[in-house]
């Protein structure tokens, strides 16, 4: 799995992919591992290898499930305020790529129409879950 298998980056070239990926780190954790939580400074965002995270939204640990290799989390990275809007925590050993919020900014103003690619693919991950959050919260009527 790379980030080319990823929906963030569907769209855009080799060299946008190669400068972000030579830039990239992969990094394990372990299960009940957090690899961020709620209200903290977002500087990276992450993009599922393998394994299980769950996204802790709420008080009453309302989770979203990622589990497909590809999935992007930890996205507030890449919006302002840049603050985590939910705590990440593994419930398997997990492996993702980590990226750092400055390069993905610098190769976007570097390649401004493969970024607003990029910042459509984001746009579309955020509103899915954004309308599986509603489908939780609110009963079918």
């Amino acid at each position: 799995m790379s980030i080319t298998e990823s929906e963030l980056f569907k769209g855009v070239s080799q060299r946008f992919l190669t400068r972000i990926a030579n830039a990239a780190e992969e990094q394990n954790y372990k299960a009940d591992s957090v690899i961020f939580k709620k209200g903290e400074q977002a500087s990276y965002f992450y993009v599922l290898v393998e394994g299980d995270v769950h996204g802790e939204i709420g008080p009453a640990e309302e989770t979203l499930a990622l589990t497909q290799p590809g999935d992007v989390f930890g996205w507030s990275a890449l919006v302002a305020p840049y603050v985590y809007t939910a705590t990440a925590r593994c419930v398997t050993n997990t492996r993702v790529i980590k990226i750092s919020r400055d390069i993905i900014e610098a190769v976007i103003q570097e390649h401004p129409a493969e970024g607003l690619s990029v910042l459509k693919n984001l746009a579309a991950i955020i509103a899915g879950r954004l309308r599986y959050a509603y489908q939780r919260l609110m009963p079918e009527v």
